[in-house]
């Protein structure tokens, strides 16, 4: 039983070749398959970005559990909370920047 599919051809230089297939393998994709979801516009994310994601998203949950202690302390130690407090200032403002990157990746 003959395919439906129509095949497409692209002529490239060796160079070009292997720039294509190297972005293919990072994105887990076939070279058909990224070409053919580069050719229709798809976004195409890479297996590089998704891990930098979820170290992000993991620094960032790190960053909470790190907060959550500096609170308890606040609350047994009263003589230090001016320092701790300003520790949590800032980490709100490096999550923050953090979410900031993670969204726009």
């Amino acid at each position: 039983m003959p395919s439906k599919k129509k095949v497409i051809k692209a002529y490239v230089s060796e160079k070009e070749h292997k720039v294509v297939s190297t972005t293919a393998k990072q994105c887990s994709l076939s070279v058909s398959a990224f070409a053919k979801a580069v050719c229709l516009g798809h976004e195409i994310k890479s297996r590089e970005d998704q891990q930098a994601r979820r170290e992000l998203l993991k620094i960032n949950a790190d960053l909470a559990r790190l907060g959550g202690l500096l609170k308890m302390w606040i609350l047994d130690d009263d003589k230090h909370r001016l320092d701790v407090e300003k520790l949590l200032k800032d980490l709100r403002q490096r999550q923050k920047e953090l979410c900031e990157k993670v969204m726009s990746l």
